[in-house]
Order: structure tokens, then C-alpha cells, then sequence
């Protein structure tokens, strides 16, 4: 053998050699029960990780090295590097066959590791990681943490979800993880910790996720329908010493009871009762506010459950001797929305916060310095008093009305204005005179202005006022009439011909009715033309022949004839506008509605009235009897009296079996019979304005 030969053995006999020893190094535990791969893992050494893991592949014992475990807490390589948070090493180790599924001496895997280990960088890291074929499941094992027997574990784990599932900074985006929770198991797990945990830091982090998820992510409230019996152990905590945990279980109540297929079962459970007890043993605002925001929804889906509130008197004492009397902002927003929804539409229950004081506490919140408050408070005064004489008469012995002009003067806060002038409408009642009073106070400008808020809700209000203002009797000195025209009025009523808001049509029908022909049918020419201008006449041919209500049918053939009424022009565009008929009156003169009759009559009535040409047309084709007239001439009330007798005058003509005079003196003398003996001013005014209308018949 030559010499080189020799050096050359001896070398690579040296090199072999050096590689062993390498590689018994990383099997060699040092003082902390450490490998090399393992110091490598704690230090961040990825170059270090490599070589180790590369040698180990040659030699086939890859699986060894990536699964070494560390002597007394049994990591492996991977859970080291979640633990103390090395990204850069977790994001190596993964390109590796690692076991995703192992556990530490405690049982914990990967994220239980990170969530424990306070790293929310790292947890975030393993759930966003795009596991292939959904290999890893983070949420299963941390959802168990979070139910741990282990009050420091639960509370960490707790912690750790509630910063996962927090907004972002901008606070626009909600957490994504929401979904994945939720199919994972989000729901049973938090009514687990409710129903077994004692720590009340637990229950807080518990709370805090129920509420965002909620708020956030409305499948959760369908979740929650699925468990049997949810709400019972969350009740419990109502008698919690702990002040938070008992804010956010309000705060969670009410968010919940917003989704109405939920209420039935939080009452079968409690709801009611443990809500009632906390209200009088927790009287702090600031946490009992929710939970009046809880019983408001609470009353609102059921007048059983308004009734079973408003039943305890002890309640209804505490909630107008005490709550109406606080002067916490926030509490006093949620008291005056709960009474709100527990009056509404509820006469006994009206009376009854009436009967206990409660008009003279809401009231006195007009003077609060909040416009929200201001405005709730205002709600409740119409609830309390809708359809309600009783509440009505006290709210005006108040000086309701006056309070809410004042104020209506002072605003020019949008939603504030509609809800005075919806509540001034409210507290008007039936009453004409007062509707006029108030509609005067408003003033025809502003209330018109008050068409432009984008609302519908007060709609209806504004254009009764116009209606009770249309009313009055032109004159020298002033002209309603032609005023709400000049403040545009009229274009917009004919929009609001479009909405399918009946009440609203027909309000609007009728205002229309009192423009264009004030009272004793003296027609405004200068209305109509506006009417018919603005294309009105086309819409209320529609209506007249093609509403589905025959109240909208009727009311709206009468506008018609107020429009057409003593003006040709007007009269003949109506007659070429689609396809108009004076037909379609004595198909609805057939009706099974004894009103719709009369109303068709009526507005038949109006079109030939100082209309020879109408007359005598119809009178070619029809002829009318008078036991149709009689059964509403006989009618016990006065004002359908009128109407009749109106009617049998005007249309005498058409009424062949008895003479024209003979119809004509009937017609008159119960008329002037009414005006003289009725007992109801409404029925001498109608009297009086038929007898009007009469007077300037010319024929």
C-alpha cells in the first residue's frame, strides 16, 4: 500500500468517526432534560434544527428526532417552540411529518400549550396555519382547557379566547373566528361553564364571549334555541355577589331576548321572576339598566307577558317611585323604553301607570338636558295615551300639549320633531277642535317642511293636521287652502298617494278633498289645477278603479269629484283619463259594505252636483230607487242621515218614482230636522254643511 493510500484511509476513518461522536451529541440530555434539537427549538437555532433533522432523514431517523421528548415535561421539539413562542422554528418543524396531535406530561397539545403559555401571537399563528385536510383541530382542545377542573387553567384559557375574538382596532371588522368556534362547539361550552364554573373570573370571560358572539354573529342566538334549557344556569348568576358578572349577564340578557324566537323559552325559565327579584335587591343603574333593556323586549312580543309585569304591584310601585326617579342617564333611557313597550297598545296597563303617578314623572323628563332622553320619554307619553281618553285628559291636565310645542319650537333635531308631533296627535284624541289648536300652534309652513324628514312614521300625523287646518273657511285675512299650496303642499300629498299605507292614502284623500272644494262646496280652482297638474287625477283613477280597498275606491272617485267640481276643464280631463267610468260608482253603490255604498253614492252625488251635462247623462242609463236612500235615512246615526238626505237632494233627478220636489223636500226636512234635535255637535255641523252645499245647488 502506497502512502497516500494510507493518508486517505486514515482520513475518512478520522471523518466517520467525527460524525459519530456528532451524532451521539444529539442523543445526549443536558442539565434541563434537553437534546440538542430541543436547545435548538428554545434558542431559535433553525439552521441548527436542519442539519439535525437532514442527518437524522439519512440515517432514517427522522421520526425520532422530530418526536424526542424533553425528560420532564415531555415536549417535543415542536411543542418547545409553541411554548416559548419561535415562530420561525414552528413554521420549520411543519414542513416536517411532525405529530400534530401530541401532548406534553399535562396532556396539553398545541394550542392549549400556547394559550397557557399567554402567547397570543403564537395562538394565532396555529389557527390561521392552513393545517392540510383540516389535520389539526385547534378549537376542540382549547374549548376543553376552558372547562378544565383547573381554575387557573380555565381562567388563562379564558383570557386567551376572549383577545382572540376581540374587534379589531378600527373596530369594523368582527373576529373570523367566530364561525369555526361556533361549529366546534362554542355554545355547549359556555353553557357548561355556566351552569358548573364558581370562579368568577371564568363566568366573566364566559359572558364576554356569549355577548360579542352575539352581537357579532347572529347564528349564535339560532345555536342557542338547539340546547335544552340554555337560560337556567345564566339565571342563577342574577344572585351573584360579583358586580361584573352580574352587568354582563344584563347586558347578555338583553342582547338575546332582541331575537323574538327566543323570549318564550327565557320565560319558561325564570326569566321574569329572577328578572323582577334582582330589580329590587340590585338598584345599582349601572347594572340594572340591561335588564329593564331585557324586560322591554321581554313585554313587547306579548301581552301576557306585559300583563305579568304590570300585575305585581310592587313592581309597578318600585318602577315609578324609584326608577322613574333616578337620575342616571342610562337608566332612565332603558326605565322610560320599558314603559314604553309595556303601556303599548294595552289599555288596562295604560290606566294603570296613569292611575300610580307615572304621567307626572315622564313628563318632567321633557326638561332633561338629553335629546334621547327627551325622546324616549316622548314615546312613552304617546303609548301611555294612544286610544286612551282616561291618560289623555291627565296628560292635558299636565299641560302635555304646551310642554311638547315649547319644545317643538326649540328643536330642529329631526327624529325629535316626529316624535313630538306624533305624541301631539295622540294626545288629540278625537277631538277636532284640539287637532285644529295644535295644527294651528304647528302652523301650515313647518308642518309641510316636516314632509321632507326621511321618515313614515309621523306621515300620517302631518297630513290629518293639514286635513283639520283644510277645514277652516277661507276668508279675507286668510286661506289655508291656497296657503299649504304655496308651501307646496299639494305635490307633496300626491306622492304619498303612492304609499301602501291605507290610513295613509286615505288621509291623504281626504286633505286633498278639503283643498280642492272648502266647505259648502265652494271649489278652489287655483287646488285643482295644482291637482291636476301634478298628474294627481291619473293616480286617483287608478286608485278609484284598481285598489284592492273599496274604501281607497270610493274616497278616491270623491276627490275626484272635489277636483272636477264646478270646473269643466278639470271635470273633462278626468272623464278622458284612462279608463274612467261613472260606471265603476254604481258597481260599488252594489257593495256588501253598507259604507262603501254610501261613499259611492256620495261621490256620484258630487260629480253631478251644478253638473247638468253628468246629470243628464247618467239619467239616460240609470235610475236610482228610493228604498235604496231609505235604509240609510232611517239609520241611528245622524251624521249617515245627512249623507243620505244630501244625496237624495242632489240626485233626485235620477229618482223617478217619486217627483223631484217630493225627493227634494225629504231630503231638506231631515236636514233641518237634525240641525235642530241631534243631540251631537258633529251631527248638527254636517247637517249645517249639507244645508250649505244645498244653498249653492243651482238647480
Amino acid at each position: 500500500m502506497t502512502t497516500s493510500h494510507s493518508v486517505r484511509k486514515s482520513a475518512a476513518s478520522h471523518h466517520d468517526t467525527t460524525s459519530d461522536d456528532v451524532i451521539k451529541t444529539w442523543l445526549i440530555y443536558d442539565d434541563n432534560g434537553y437534546l440538542p434539537i430541543h436547545k435548538a427549538a428554545f434558542q431559535g437555532h433553525e439552521a441548527t434544527i436542519k442539519n439535525i433533522l437532514d442527518d437524522a432523514q439519512q440515517r432514517n431517523e427522522l421520526e425520532e428526532q422530530l418526536e424526542a421528548r424533553t425528560e420532564r415535561t415531555e415536549f417535543t421539539p415542536l411543542l418547545l417552540a409553541v411554548a416559548v413562542g419561535r415562530l420561525e422554528i414552528i413554521a420549520s418543524l411543519l414542513k416536517y411529518p411532525v405529530n400534530l396531535n401530541a401532548v406534553d406530561t399535562n396532556g396539553n397539545g398545541m394550542a392549549t400549550i400556547a394559550a397557557l403559555s399567554q402567547n397570543e401571537r403564537t395562538l394565532r399563528y396555529i389557527i390561521d396555519y392552513p393545517f392540510p385536510n383540516n389535520a389539526y383541530n385547534v378549537w376542540k382542545p382549547l374549548f376543553k382547557l376552558f372547562i378544565s377542573l383547573n381554575d387557573d387553567e380555565s381562567i388563562v384559557c379564558g383570557r386567551a379566547l376572549e383577545l382572540l375574538t376581540r374587534r379589531e382596532p378600527n373596530g369594523h371588522r368582527s373576529s373570523p373566528y367566530w364561525p369555526a368556534m361556533v361549529d366546534n362547539g362554542l355554545i355547549p361550552t359556555l353553557i357548561h361553564v355556566f351552569t358548573e364554573s364558581k370562579n368568577d373570573d371564568v363566568l366573566i370571560s364566559a359572558y364576554l364571549l356569549l355577548l360579542n358572539s352575539a352581537m357579532e354573529y347572529p347564528r349564535i342566538k339560532t345555536e342557542i334555541m338547539t340546547i335544552k334549557n340554555a337560560f337556567s344556569p345564566m339565571l342563577k348568576h342574577t344572585r351573584s355577589t360579583n358586580n361584573q358578572v352580574v352587568t354582563l349577564l344584563g347586558r347578555v340578557l338583553a342582547c338575546l331576548s332582541e331575537n323574538k324566537s327566543l323570549i318564550e323559552s327565557m320565560v319558561d325559565q325564570g326569566l321574569i321572576e329572577s328578572l323582577m327579584i334582582l330589580i329590587d335587591k340590585q338598584r345599582t343603574p349601572q347594572i340594572i339598566a340591561s335588564y329593564f333593556d331585557c324586560l322591554a323586549n321581554i313585554v313587547s312580543y306579548s301581552p301576557e307577558y306585559q300583563l305579568k309585569l304590570a300585575n305585581s304591584q310592587e313592581f309597578i310601585s318600585l318602577l315609578i317611585n324609584h326608577y322613574l326617579e333616578e337620575f342616571d342617564l342610562r337608566l332612565s333611557l332603558a326605565v322610560m323604553h320599558f314603559i314604553r313597550q309595556l303601556a303599548f297598545k294595552n289599555e288596562q296597563i295604560q290606566n294603570l301607570l296613569a292611575k300610580n303617578g307615572a304621567c307626572e314623572h315622564i313628563l318632567s323628563a321633557l326638561s332633561a338636558s338629553s335629546k334621547d332622553l327627551q325622546q324616549v320619554a316622548i314615546e312613552a307619553i304617546q303609548a301611555i295615551s294612544d286610544k286612551n281618553v282616561l291618560v289623555q285628559r291627565i296628560m292635558l291636565r299636565e299641560n302635555a300639549l304646551e310642554q311638547l310645542l315649547s319644545l317643538l319650537d326649540k328643536t330642529n333635531l329631526s327624529s325629535l320633531q316626529i316624535a313630538i308631533v306624533c305624541t301631539l296627535w295622540t294626545l288629540c284624541g278625537n277631538s277636532s277642535s284640539r287637532k285644529r289648536e295644535v295644527a294651528t300652534r304647528i302652523g301650515v309652513k313647518k308642518l309641510i317642511s316636516f314632509y321632507s324628514i326621511k321618515s313614515e312614521e309621523h306621515l300620517l300625523a302631518i297630513t290629518d293636521a293639514l286635513g283639520e287646518l283644510a277645514k277652516r273657511t277661507a276668508s279675507v285675512k286668510m286661506n289655508v287652502q291656497e296657503e299649504i299650496n304655496h308651501c307646496q303642499g299639494i305635490q307633496y300629498l300626491i306622492r304619498l298617494l303612492k304609499s301602501d299605507n291605507e290610513m295613509l292614502v286615505l288621509s291623504v284623500l281626504r286633505t286633498l278633498q278639503l283643498l280642492a272644494c272648502a266647505p259648502g262646496f265652494v271649489s278652489n280652482r287655483r287646488n285643482q289645477e295644482t291637482i291636476v297638474k301634478n298628474d294627481g287625477v291619473t293616480i286617483m283613477v287608478a286608485l278609484m278603479l284598481h285598489a284592492k280597498s273599496e274604501i281607497i275606491q270610493v274616497e278616491a272617485a270623491q276627490t275626484l269629484a272635489c277636483i272636477g267640481l264646478v270646473n269643466i276643464q278639470c271635470s273633462t280631463i278626468i272623464e278622458n283619463t284612462l279608463d274612467f267610468s261613472y260606471e265603476h260608482l254604481f258597481t260599488l253603490m252594489q257593495s256588501t259594505n253598507p259604507i262603501v255604498q254610501l261613499k259611492a253614492t256620495n261621490a256620484l252625488a258630487s260629480f253631478v252636483y251644478n253638473n247638468p251635462r253628468v246629470q243628464l247623462s247618467l239619467s239616460k242609463q240609470h235610475e236610482l230607487s228610493f228604498d235604496y236612500f231609505q235604509t240609510f235615512l232611517q239609520n241611528n246615526n245622524d251624521q249617515i242621515r245627512c249623507a243620505a238626505a244630501f244625496q237624495l237632494v242632489v240626485l233626485a233627478g235620477l229618482i223617478r218614482e217619486r217627483t223631484q220636489s217630493v225627493n227634494t223636500a225629504i231630503g231638506c226636512g231631515i236636514l233641518i230636522d237634525i240641525l235642530r234635535k241631534s243631540q251631537t255637535e258633529e251631527a248638527k255641523s254636517e247637517a249645517a254643511e249639507c244645508i250649505a252645499r244645498l244653498a249653492h245647488m243651482k238647480s
